[in-house]
């Protein structure tokens, strides 16, 4: 086994996809981050709404905003590794380079489990990238009173790297079941960037703040971030209002963790844990009929 992870890290690391992909992944999270960042204030108008914010007039210096541009910025930049994951069986399947790895190993499932393995360390690298790009970006763009403390901000970075690991596997399982590099990175792209994210949105609003959106893969992955996001920013804003003599009851809680949902790029998402969940369910999905699939198939 190790001997096949050594081989499929030398495939990796002789081509230019790893960079090529990792490179514009670690600037987008950056720059997006660094952006949303430098629009924090018209972010906090948009929430300046709230009830409980409004009655006890709490200072948004108090508030840590910047976790939406953190979590914004992880969310959109994981469009790479999932990229760079379905590429790995798609390409060699449709090129037939697959044949003699195939011939070479000492059975199909020795060599698949270790690109399983190849794949999990690579989604754990591109979302530890991503997670400091998008770090540096949302500091340098936000206001220090803006920028969550250590716990929190590692709570997010964590949630970010699990993210960018489960849409690597995801895209592996897509690209290993379809065969097809350009037919599996169409559909994926096509659903995680344009029909996942108004889907989500849509849905979220004619069920009226349901969590029907949390427990589909765009909204499930979504809201690995944005639930953390909206658990901090609702944490503090408790803690504010209890300091005040007021108090909140589970609904007003509710409430504004959904509108920092929304607005973090996840609508009708679950908390962290069961959106983590419901998305590793999807991973385990595609990612064993992907594997499974290439146990049989013919490779002649």
């Amino acid at each position: 086994m190790g001997n096949l992870i050594k081989a499929e890290f030398r495939k990796i690391l002789t081509t230019k996809m790893w960079w090529a992909m990792m490179i514009p992944a670690v600037l987008l999270a950056l720059g997006w981050a660094w952006g949303v960042s430098a629009l924090i204030t018209s972010i906090v108008s948009d929430i300046s709404d709230v009830d409980i914010i409004e009655e006890f007039n709490i200072s948004f210096d108090d508030l840590s905003w910047s976790v939406i541009a953190l979590t914004r910025s992880m969310n959109i930049a994981t469009i790479f590794p999932l990229i760079f994951g379905t590429l790995a069986l798609a390409s060699e399947l449709s090129r037939r380079t697959i044949t003699t790895s195939f011939l070479t190993a000492p059975n199909r499932g020795a060599l698949l489990s270790a690109k399983a393995i190849t794949y999990v360390i690579w989604g754990l690298l591109y979302g530890v990238v991503i997670a400091l790009g998008a770090s540096i970006g949302t500091a340098l763009g936000s206001k220090s009173e803006y920028l969550p403390d250590a716990g929190q901000w590692m709570m997010i970075a964590l949630s970010g790297i699990l993210g960018c690991l489960l849409w690597t596997l995801l895209g592996l399982g897509v690209g290993a079941l379809m065969g097809s590099p350009v037919g599996a990175l169409v559909i994926l792209l096509i659903y995680s960037l344009i029909v996942g994210p108004i889907g989500d949105l849509v849905m979220t609003g004619l069920t009226e703040g349901s969590y029907l959106a949390g427990f589909l893969p765009n909204g499930s992955a979504n809201g690995l971030t944005g639930a953390t996001a909206s658990q901090v920013l609702a944490t503090q804003v408790i803690d504010l209002v209890q300091n005040a003599g007021g108090t909140v009851d589970t609904e007003g809680r509710e409430q504004f963790e959904q509108v920092v949902r929304g607005i973090a790029g996840a609508p009708g998402a679950l908390t962290l844990w069961l959106s983590g969940l419901v998305f590793l369910v999807w991973t385990g999905i595609f990612f064993v009929l992907g594997i499974l699939r290439n146990r049989t198939r013919d490779i002649t």
